[in-house]
């Protein structure tokens, strides 16, 4: 026989048990998943390659982006004048 204390521990660890099943495959939570992890998926990608163009550019091997950066810098410059 089952002690009366141990199985009244064990219904209430499968209730809980329960519980947080049906609230980690519930459809919000799904897809709160889903948006963090494609977030996240993108926003590494964006990362990696920011690092590897800089990396590139600072090695020479990719000299376009020079001119680009140039013309970014002077229209930061003009924005930052007209703020002022």
């Amino acid at each position: 026989m089952i002690d009366p204390e141990l199985k009244k521990h064990l219904q209430n660890i499968e209730k809980e048990v329960r519980e947080l099943k049906e609230a980690s495959t519930g459809l919000k939570s799904t897809l709160i998943r889903g948006l963090v992890y494609g977030a996240g998926y993108v926003i590494g990608a964006v990362i990696i390659v920011v690092l590897i163009g800089w990396i590139l550019n600072i090695v020479g091997i990719i000299p376009v982006f020079n001119s680009q950066v140039t013309e970014f810098r002077e229209a930061l410059d003009h924005f930052s004048k007209t703020v002022q």
